[in-house]
């Protein structure tokens, strides 16, 4: 369960990562110009934003799972099959599904904003550019903006994570809600039949 579950964050963070370099300026295209400007070595900069985003998607997807599971599940072990689904699920299945899927999504754009934001704060990357997180917020001329330009730091990342969020529920959601099962009490029925879930 720990492989698949690592297996879907790699993916996550990689549909992240690919989304994510169109905001806010095309990554990928830097890394096949490169050169020297005020943001830096664009294939530095370029491969830091990936790796950051790889990493996040890595780090996040695995904590939002085991979050999902639980103390109680992680106790009873992670080498069984997955945990039936209630049939009186069915009609939420799809929602809660996506919501789990935009959830995970969040918590890897999260972590991606933390890793980029140490990037600047120590000298993996030069301070002072456009892209530069902690300009922008120590440019702040009165306090009560400050809160305001974290939030907006987040928030840079958020749009491609839910993006990426949203395309990924078709692959995701049906697995992470299986996670969320897996530490609630044991019932009756699946929606195997149903094609909403399915048991390996």
């Amino acid at each position: 369960m720990l492989a698949r579950l690592l297996g879907l964050s790699f993916a996550y963070g990689l549909g992240f990562t690919l989304i994510k370099s169109l905001f806010p300026s095309p990554v990928i295209l830097m890394v096949l110009y490169g050169g020297q400007t005020s943001e830096g070595n664009l294939t530095t900069l370029s491969l830091v934003y990936m790796a950051s985003g790889i990493i996040g998607g890595l780090v996040g997807g695995m904590i939002f799972g085991l979050a999902l599971l639980g103390r109680k599940a992680l106790q009873t072990g992670l080498g069984g099959g997955a945990p039936r689904v209630p049939r009186s699920a069915a009609g939420l299945s799809m929602g809660l599904g996506l919501g789990l899927s935009l959830g995970m999504a969040a918590v890897i754009s999260i972590i991606s904003t933390v890793l980029t934001v140490g990037a600047y704060q120590f000298g993996l990357l030069p301070s002072g550019g456009v892209l530069d997180p902690l300009t922008l917020i120590r440019s702040s001329n009165f306090s009560p903006g400050t809160p305001l330009l974290v939030l907006w730091t987040f928030a840079r990342d958020l749009l491609p994570a839910m993006l990426a969020g949203l395309f990924l529920a078709p692959l995701g959601g049906n697995y992470l809600l299986r996670l969320y099962y897996a530490n609630r009490p044991a019932p009756q029925d699946n929606l195997s039949e149903q094609g909403y879930l399915y048991e390996e």
